[in-house]
């Protein structure tokens, strides 16, 4: 049986992508901020959980969160949101195949731009088109998945992991 991959057309709304990709660019900051850090060649932004002053951006992450763990729900209801993040992928930076730890049962890409070459995600083998607004799920501690080289451009995403 081939291991099941969801996908939701438009999971965000183009704005909401932008707003997100703003918001990182915004909030990076790694010398002051232990929530942004580099990792390999990205550029990475813990989202949730999240609390500081910034009351319009924690209500967004909330917002996701709650829309997430709905989604999460409706596949496997013992299932819930363990942290999600803003990730840029530098040009020439790629992930390799892998799986995830065993406690994320489930794991969810949203792509918050498609202005880019290369960076395709690659699950069980099946090449998957980045396109802004499209989340994937899949089961990631089960499912070999990675990310091709970014050819050109800046490639955004929101990576999500899901525990019991």
């Amino acid at each position: 049986m081939t291991p099941k991959i969801y996908k939701y057309k438009k999971f965000l709304k183009s704005k909401e992508c932008e707003y997100f990709i703003n918001k990182h660019s915004q909030f990076f900051n790694p010398t002051n901020d232990q929530r942004t850090f580099f990792h390999r060649q990205t550029q990475v932004m813990n989202i949730f959980p999240y609390s500081n002053t910034h009351t319009n951006f924690t209500y967004q992450a909330k917002k996701l969160n709650g829309r997430l763990d709905s989604e999460i729900k409706k596949i496997n209801n013992k299932v819930f949101v363990n942290y999600f993040q803003i990730v840029k992928w530098l040009e020439n930076s790629d992930q390799k195949i892998h799986l995830d730890f065993k406690n994320h049962y489930y794991t969810s890409i949203i792509y918050l731009n498609d202005n880019f070459e290369g960076g395709e995600t690659i699950v069980n083998k099946v090449k998957i088109k980045p396109k802004k607004g499209l989340m994937i799920l899949f089961s990631g501690n089960n499912i070999k998945h990675g990310v091709n080289t970014i050819k050109k451009g800046e490639r955004y995403t929101i990576p999500c992991w899901y525990t019991k």
